[in-house]
């Protein structure tokens, strides 16, 4: 398994908005990437990669000692073989300094959501029909740093 992380470029948007659009109802659409690529002061679009190619990608805002996984995605043909755990320990390992980490998932969504209560993630409350087909989101958040 040769995997590796390395922050999104311009270069990647196309295939990503390709994956995008096969993984999500809601895709993000091209320029939501290129806004996140350029917003480098409190987000980071990331890429896992096995060899040369993209596996899965995740964007990240980090400000005031929080941070939101905004977008987490493992393309289907790689899920249930351990890649969405390690996107999200090379998330958790980067931000590592932060207070807390936020996310929303989709209700139906319950590989997802076992994933994150596994990585100490726990159910805040719910945001009613939060997605575009009026599906409720789960407000999840994880304490990074316990001790603060």
């Amino acid at each position: 398994m040769n995997i590796r992380f390395r922050r999104m470029k311009k270069d990647d948007v196309p295939q990503i908005v390709h994956l995008e659009k096969t993984i999500f109802k809601d895709a993000w659409t091209e320029n939501h990437f290129l806004a996140e690529i350029e917003n480098k002061n409190i987000s980071y679009p990331c890429i896992m990669q096995e060899g040369e190619k993209i596996i899965g990608y995740a964007v990240v805002w980090h400000f005031s000692g929080e941070l939101h996984i905004s977008n987490f995605a493992i393309v289907a043909e790689q899920r249930r073989k351990g890649y969405g755990q390690l996107l999200l320990d090379h998330i958790l390992k980067k931000f590592s300094a932060y207070q807390e980490a936020f996310l929303e998932v989709r209700i139906s969504n319950k590989p997802a959501i076992a994933l994150y209560k596994k990585n100490g993630f726990e159910a805040l409350y719910v945001r009613s029909a939060y997605y575009e087909d009026g599906e409720d989101a789960l407000v999840m958040v994880n304490k990074i740093r316990k001790n603060i």
